[in-house]
């Protein structure tokens, strides 16, 4: 199965109590879907990825803890410290009506409420909220909060996303900085 193929669906923050449990930061939206899987990929940040079944799952204080057959021990799962935790996407379950998987943004175009192209996705960051990281068309990194009134429609078929930011939020990150502009000719500030 190629890399491709899987999904994020969480990342492994530490070992919880002595017998190999896992505490993970879950960005599916419900840890129930640990129940339907069939098994779990953990890839540690730089190494290949390996499959687990999984054993049993609970909530702990917001956080969900997984046990995943063959880590047994504390000292097993502190090895995954830091871990991807990757679903295959035919294992997962579809999107609901109006609802699209985050790994499904990735790459796409993101253009504004007139067609002006903005930039492509380029990564997600799910805590504390959702923000898009879009490349811009100029090469300039811009953060975008995707809260429901920001988000107007997607277009998985065409590879777009329209939006409609806040008012200045584009101009912070698409307009040269006045003082970028004027050259500093050493005399200190003007009068």
């Amino acid at each position: 199965m190629a890399k491709t193929d899987r999904v994020l669906i969480g990342e492994v923050v530490k070992p919880h109590g002595l017998r190999g449990e896992l505490c993970v930061n879950w960005y599916a939206d419900s840890p129930e879907l640990c129940g339907e899987l069939p098994r779990v990929w953990l890839e540690p940040p730089g190494g290949t990825a390996r499959a687990f079944a999984v054993q049993a799952w609970r909530m702990h204080q917001k956080r969900l803890l997984l046990t995943l057959q063959g880590i047994s021990g504390r000292d097993q799962a502190e090895a995954w410290r830091g871990a991807a935790i990757l679903a295959r996407a035919e294992d997962l379950p579809a999107p609901g009506e109006g609802e699209i998987f985050l790994h499904d943004l990735i790459g796409l175009r993101v253009v504004d409420a007139g067609g002006r192209e903005i930039g492509r996705i380029e990564s997600i960051m799910t805590e504390p909220q959702e923000v898009w990281a879009i490349r811009g068309v100029g090469g300039e990194e811009i953060l975008f909060p995707a809260r429901p009134e920001f988000v107007e429609r997607f277009d998985l078929a065409a590879g777009v996303v329209a939006v409609a930011p806040p008012p200045g939020l584009l101009d912070l990150y698409l307009e040269p900085e006045a003082d970028a502009a004027a050259p500093d000719d050493g005399s200190g500030p003007a009068a």
